[in-house]
């Protein structure tokens, strides 16, 4: 027959235990130490085993914990000193994170605002050359303009003529509203002013050249508009048509190209050659003609004058 007060004694002592394993525990956790975490974990372990009550036979199963030596809950830290794993894999990620950056050449700014040294940080940029900016933005060469006009056959050849298409377009439609060209007059402008603008050449003198030699549009000569042949390129006279164009783009092309020829000693860009002017290489010598009068007698011959009334109509363009 059981002792009625022996079994209460039995309760009481392992309700006790289990309290007290629990306790252990809880303060091992608190404490961080992986030594402090094992004991806890065998304290649980312990106090599992007897969990159970004496006084209700062994019915009940008895449940164990095993420590689980892959967690940690603390590393150590650069200067030696215990660390939360968090906080160590946190320095971790970061010190990655700018030798990353470093070997990219992006400056990163420290925590806190301040580089290295304590100072403030410094941003690393991309130096700058002669297409890129400080900032990364692409620099963009602008070309200075010019609408300048002399006399007697003085004004300048080369540069980028200040006005627009439609000046140009309207200038001829007031000399003859109706010209025989294939394209209409504005879509022809708007070639000479990207095309002569690409070589270095003023779009004006070239329309003006243009507008002599075809009688604004009207031609009636040795030339024939479906030639799209706007500069009488190999048009020598006594019958001779010259070139012939395929479109009228093809013809201003090579109408600048040939000029190209007699301003500059080189190329001006990938399509000034004898393929897109047939009489390019003809030219000699090369980058003869600085001024409209040095046209007299080469590309006019004898061309006494040739410079000076292509002039006329460059003033009357640039009032």
């Amino acid at each position: 027959m059981k002792n009625p007060s022996t079994g209460q004694t039995a309760g009481i002592l392992g309700g006790t235990l289990v309290l007290a394993g629990l306790i252990l525990a809880v303060a091992a956790l608190l404490s961080g130490s992986p030594s402090s975490r094992a004991s806890s974990d065998a304290a649980v372990a312990a106090t599992s085993s007897t969990s159970a009550d004496p006084s209700q036979g062994s019915g009940q199963a008895q449940v164990s914990f095993t420590p689980d030596e892959g967690l940690q809950t603390q590393a150590i830290g650069p200067d030696g000193t215990p660390e939360p794993f968090w906080r160590s894999k946190q320095r971790e990620a970061r010190e990655e994170m700018l030798r990353s950056d470093q070997d990219r050449g992006v400056g990163v700014q420290a925590p806190g605002g301040s580089g290295a040294s304590g100072g403030p940080a410094s941003q690393s940029a991309q130096p700058a050359d002669q297409t890129t900016r400080g900032n990364g933005a692409l620099a963009t060469a602008t070309k200075p303009t010019t609408r300048t006009v002399l006399s007697n056959g003085q004004t300048p050849l080369a540069g980028v003529w200040g006005g627009t298409a439609s000046e140009l377009a309207g200038y001829l439609l007031s000399q003859n509203p109706r010209p025989r060209f294939t394209v209409p007059a504005a879509t022809l402008a708007a070639y000479y002013v990207r095309y002569a603008g690409e070589v270095g050449l003023r779009a004006d003198i070239l329309w003006a050249q243009m507008i002599h030699e075809t009688g604004a549009g009207a031609y009636g000569g040795d030339v024939d508009p479906a030639q799209n042949n706007y500069a009488g390129i190999g048009a020598t006279g006594g019958g001779a048509a010259g070139m012939t164009f395929a479109t009228a783009e093809a013809g201003v092309k090579a109408h600048v190209a040939h000029m190209v020829a007699y301003v500059f000693t080189g190329d001006r860009a990938a399509w000034t050659n004898s393929l897109v002017d047939p009489r390019y290489d003809s030219v000699n010598p090369r980058g003869i003609a600085r001024v409209l009068s040095d046209l007299d007698g080469r590309w006019a011959v004898p061309g006494l004058g040739y410079g000076a009334r292509i002039e006329r109509h460059v003033a009357g363009m640039n009032p």
